[in-house]
């Protein structure tokens, strides 16, 4: 079967995993025959099937007609491997490529597929539902279930399902793809739980300190600097607290800057979101109580309130950037005036 495939210009000499342009060809059965090993183990005797993504089919559009063929016959395999698994058998597991050019949402592009959220969601590395996907590129699947890294977790979603998963048995009917150099075990037909999806749902950013321990002290925007008397862009909010009290991580992240002593800043932590699309700043702390590199979960108490730096009083300096560019923490934290 392997020598056929490659004759008809359908394999890859990375594994046992043959994709092709020709939509009129279509991939052989597969199934790895490994049992009984952990999420994480490594073994010797587990395959890793490698996508190679530039040479998967290229669907322009989703938007349904007659001359949309590949995109027709990608709907065409889902719907047959559908009824393949209904019936028992086994299905064709293909990769398309497509590249939202359409300006869908995230629960728009899986409709269109007609492939659940979880599954776009753990190929693709989304970790919310309303994450802007506009321009991204997409891995789309013709089989349902859920992909699990075994490389370190980089967002909430995939270190939550790492713990869940952990103690997995595995089946004969268990894949192993490496994407972009990362390695995932494909759970077919299997969904979020409820604490998984709740994380996946949950966009709202909580408030760095408890509501009834702060007063916002200085806004956004232009403001006199208190030390200089210049009139300068205040990129954050100050919000003013007895210091000793808890900060709190607005959402799941990595520690990506923790700096003690700083001249201005003092103590401060930046956290990185969404793979560093959003950042948060927590400035003129007493104390950091997260190292650099850690990952941290919305909630976790991250520092307390200080006046270290240039600080007049005990405060905490917030900032959220997106794409680098200051936006007003009062607008994204929805905070009343």
């Amino acid at each position: 079967m392997l020598e056929k495939a490659k004759q008809e210009g359908l394999s890859s000499d990375r594994g046992p995993f043959f994709y092709g342009t020709n939509m009129k060809k279509v991939l052989s059965h597969i199934v790895l025959f490994v049992s009984f090993f952990s999420l994480y183990a490594q073994s010797q005797n587990q395959q890793s099937i490698s996508l190679e993504l530039d040479r998967l089919p290229v669907i322009e559009s989703l938007s349904p007609s007659r001359a949309n063929v590949v995109y027709k016959e990608y709907q065409s395999i889902i719907e047959s491997n559908s009824k393949a698994i209904s019936a028992g058998r086994l299905p064709e597991y293909m990769f398309f490529s497509y590249t939202n050019n359409e300006n869908f949402t995230f629960q728009g592009l899986a409709a269109r597929c007609c492939i659940t959220q979880e599954t776009l969601a753990t190929l693709n590395q989304i970790e919310n539902a309303q994450d802007n996907i506009k321009g991204r590129t997409f891995i789309l699947p013709t089989v349902n279930g859920l992909f699990i890294a075994k490389n370190r977790g980089i967002n909430s979603v995939e270190i939550l399902l790492q713990e869940n998963y952990r103690d997995e048995t595995l089946t004969k009917n268990t894949l192993c793809y490496n994407i972009k150099g990362r390695d995932y075990l494909f759970l077919q037909g299997k969904r979020f739980k409820a604490t998984e999806r709740a994380y996946f749902l949950d966009s709202a950013l909580r408030l760095p300190l408890e509501k009834e321990t702060f007063i916002v002290s200085s806004e956004f925007g232009k403001r006199k600097n208190p030390f200089s008397g210049e009139m300068k862009n205040h990129n954050g909010i100050d919000m003013a607290a007895p210091e000793g009290t808890p900060v709190y991580a607005i959402k799941d992240g990595a520690a990506s800057v923790c700096i003690s002593e700083d001249p201005e800043f003092g103590n401060y932590i930046i956290l990185s979101h969404d793979q560093g699309k959003i950042t948060s700043v927590y400035a003129h702390l007493s104390q950091i109580k997260v190292e650099r590199y850690q990952y941290v979960k919305k909630g976790d108490i991250i520092g307390y309130v200080g006046q270290t730096g240039k600080a007049t009083g005990p405060h905490l300096h917030f900032e959220i950037r997106q794409g680098g560019k200051a936006e007003d923490p009062r607008l994204k934290l929805r905070l009343e005036d």
